[in-house]
């Protein structure tokens, strides 16, 4: 009898302690790609998509990620104008420019200028009042698998934050 109520005592005790660890945070972004999607343990809700779908709606995304094989196509000057209205955040995933080329569409992405410091990624977002752009592991010259993570959770708390401050 007293190994059942000590079973049971400790089965409760383990029960508690279940319920009052708290659980990792889950990232409740949707996020559009174009390219291939880091893999990551944690990721918000990637959505891959074509580099001209950019030119479309993009209001059901809360950003866009443009990974690196897709970094000079996305600076063709079909897309300048579609960054600035879009109302969302791109990220230039792998890009070591600043967002310059991907704006001004008499700028290629080779011909631009890169960033004096290397990093990881850069971002932007136009809105109606004014521009907010980002640089991303920023002194990093090669980020380790460990830096990339940390670099996409600060991009994934950026659009989090935008997100607060709507």
């Amino acid at each position: 009898m007293t190994l059942l109520a000590l079973s049971i005592l400790f089965t409760v005790c383990l029960l508690k302690k279940t319920a009052l660890t708290p659980k990792a945070s889950s990232i409740d972004l949707t996020i559009a790609v174009v390219g291939t999607a880091p893999v990551l343990a944690q990721s918000p809700d990637f959505h891959s998509i074509e580099l001209q779908e950019i030119k479309g709606d993009l209001h059901r995304y809360d950003a866009v990620m443009i990974m690196p094989d897709y970094l000079k196509a996305a600076a063709g000057r079909e897309y300048a104008t579609v960054y600035q209205k879009a109302h969302i955040p791109f990220f230039f995933i792998g890009s070591q420019k600043s967002v310059e080329p991907f704006l001004d569409p008499n700028l290629s992405y080779e011909g631009s200028i890169s960033v004096p410091n290397p990093t990881f990624a850069s971002g932007m977002l136009y809105d109606d009042t004014h521009e907010t752009t980002w640089l991303f592991g920023e002194g990093i010259e090669r980020p380790n698998r460990s830096e990339q993570f940390q670099i996409y959770h600060s991009i994934f708390q950026t659009i989090e934050q935008r997100h607060l401050t709507e």
